[in-house]
């Protein structure tokens, strides 16, 4: 429970990290919205300028590919921008230069000079030619809706049409952008696709039978995840190189989380039970990060993702229905797995499962079982009781290795750290000093006790090598009734 509780507080750490960038899905960048900014025309039309708004009405990108430059008017009509083939210069005596620093609109700083008629000063700002701006002719301001919006949200309303004006040589060129209200679709379709992936998502963890899927939805999650991030970033403004950078620097958690979803999946098709850390925290980050933050684009018209609607809205409901299902199925699987498991050392509950079973029978409850936990709970009570012989691990420990399982799995029981106490590792840690080969259903009848290991070698039930003392000095103690006060020498009760 320390480790479920790490993850998560890992979560939410990174996710409030994750607020700086701008690009961070739509956590700070731009956010689902009805009101809808367009530029209509550019009157009179000249071949290489064009203009588009951008990041959903915060944005107007200005291109200038002529060998002339322009010059963007302010809102007193002062001179604001010059765009060109020398690159991009903003003057420090314009008051847009400080109002459209931000959405909100930014103050000028004390002392500086904004009069209409000041001497310009101009500072580059780029060498290419395009720019980008926060316009407040092109969007709306205010926190309130418009009075026509608030008495009927359900329909169309065409707010403005404004003008941006720029100088072309001796001519003045107007942007005119109209700002339209354009209500948005009902959300409630999207609940039951919603309900139905995070069931989905829950039961795939949930239910043991199931397993098999959990690598494909984790990478359906991610896969969906990282598609909705770079659709984010295509009609965000700038060149490709400029988006590709934005893309790294503003979606550094997303991308870390979709590295470690990697060996998450690798441990997934493994089937080794430190794998539902992982799921829990990439699946919580996305769902947060691609399906909480972003869940307004269910019912908003106007949407920051390049592409259909329907498939931003689609990403959205996997990142939050299918990644919080895989959460709380694994949250619910590991809690339930530590209540089931017995004390170390302690129980009789392997003997109690397979004790009078056919092979057939023991075959059927087997493929039931969770092999992981399972054999994580029961090496961990052989390695309390096999403690008064750890002295016979000094050459190396002993490797337990589950034939019928895909990978094979292996199991190492050997001394670790200073105290030189036994302890049960998944995986292979050393070369190990003898190994026990069998099928899982074997496994659980030797560690029962109802099939000593000679009896099962001399059948040809399972195999082993390397150090045969080892092995016979641990034989008696592979049983699970083993009484746990057993001193060296003392044949183990029956």
């Amino acid at each position: 429970m320390v480790r479920i509780a790490t993850a998560v507080g890992a979560a939410a750490v990174l996710l409030g990290l994750s607020a700086a960038p701008a690009s961070a899905h739509t956590i700070s960048g731009p956010k689902p919205t009805n009101y809808r900014s367009r530029v209509v025309a550019i009157a009179p039309s000249i071949p290489g300028i064009s203009a588009r708004v951008v990041d959903l009405g915060n944005k107007l990108e200005v291109t200038n590919r002529t060998p002339t430059e322009i010059t963007v008017l302010g809102y007193e009509g002062e001179p604001y921008l010059r765009i060109g083939p020398a690159g991009v210069f903003e003057n420090l005596h314009s008051q847009a230069t400080y109002i459209n620093r931000t959405r909100q609109g930014s103050s000028v700083p004390p002392g500086v000079n904004t009069a209409p008629d000041a001497v310009p000063e101009w500072k580059k700002i780029s060498s290419g030619h395009s720019t980008s701006w926060h316009d407040h002719n092109i969007h709306w301001m205010q926190a309130q809706p418009p009075p026509e919006v608030a008495q009927s949200p359900g329909s169309f309303h065409h707010l403005s049409q404004r003008n941006v004006i720029f100088r072309y040589n001796d001519q003045r060129v107007a942007i005119a952008v109209a700002l339209d209200w354009v209500a948005g679709p009902s959300g409630l379709p999207w609940i039951a696709p919603l309900v139905g992936l995070f069931l989905l998502g829950l039961l795939a963890v949930v239910v043991t039978k199931w397993w098999r899927l959990l690598p494909a939805l984790l990478v359906v999650v991610v896969g969906s995840d990282i598609a909705h991030a770079i659709a984010f970033e295509i009609p965000r403004p700038g060149g490709n190189l400029t988006k590709v950078l934005q893309f790294f620097g503003g979606n550094f958690v997303s991308i870390a989380v979709w590295a470690a979803a990697v060996p998450t999946v690798v441990a997934l098709v493994r089937r080794r039970t430190e794998a539902l850390y992982g799921l829990v925290f990439v699946g919580l980050l996305v769902a947060l990060i691609g399906g909480a933050t972003d869940l307004a684009a269910l019912w908003k018209s106007q949407l920051p993702d390049a592409g259909p609607p329907w498939l931003t809205r689609l990403e959205v409901v996997v990142a939050l229905g299918l990644g919080s299902g895989l959460v709380v199925g694994a949250l619910f699987r590991m809690a339930r797995s530590r209540a089931a498991a017995p004390p170390a050392g302690e129980g009789r509950w392997l003997s109690l499962l397979v004790s009078g079973l056919s092979d057939a029978e023991l075959d059927r409850i087997a493929r039931d079982l969770d092999t992981d936990e399972v054999l994580e709970v029961a090496f961990r009570d052989l390695a309390t009781r096999a403690a008064p012989v750890r002295d016979a691990f000094a050459a190396g420990p002993v490797a337990f290795v589950v034939l019928d399982e895909d990978p094979v799995m292996v199991w190492t029981l050997g001394r670790s750290g200073a105290s030189d106490e036994l302890r049960a590792l998944r995986g292979q840690v050393e070369a190990p000093a003898a190994e026990i080969r069998a099928p899982f259903t074997m496994l659980l009848q030797l560690l029962a006790g109802t099939v000593l290991v000679d009896d099962a070698r001399a059948g040809s039930r399972l195999t082993t090598t390397g150090d045969g003392a080892l092995i016979a000095r641990l034989g008696p103690y592979l049983a699970e009734h083993a009484p746990l006060t057993m001193v060296e020498g003392s044949a183990p009760a029956s």
